[in-house]
């Protein structure tokens, strides 16, 4: 597994709502994904107080970023945001990877 040299992180609230209101997202019973098309790699992971506490947060966001790691070759630059859902902790690693696939297939964002 790689890190995210490649991938600049987004930091500022700002960045998130500009992602949020203007990319495509695509939803997942684990995660929600968005993108947006652009020349930059930026990417950022998000888990809220639903997801559980801190200690369960952080585990939800350390899942999305191996898989993304994972994934990541086979992606096109752009912006990329996953939000973790309450229900990423039922699910597999497998079956979330599966799924967070399956939903850059649907925003087509993977390369061809």
């Amino acid at each position: 597994m790689g890190r995210l040299r490649a991938y600049e992180t987004l930091k500022e609230t700002r960045e998130y709502s500009y992602i949020y209101n203007h990319g495509k997202k695509w939803h997942y019973e684990g995660a929600l994904v968005f993108y947006l098309n652009d020349t930059t790699k930026r990417v950022g992971f998000t888990a809220s107080k639903k997801v559980g506490n801190a200690i369960k947060r952080n585990l939800a966001k350390r899942r999305l970023r191996a898989i993304f790691l994972d994934i990541q070759p086979t992606l096109n630059d752009g912006v990329y945001v996953f939000v973790a859902k309450e229900k990423i902790h039922q699910l597999s690693y497998e079956a979330l990877k599966k799924g967070i696939i399956w939903s850059m297939k649907k925003l087509n964002c993977v390369k061809e």
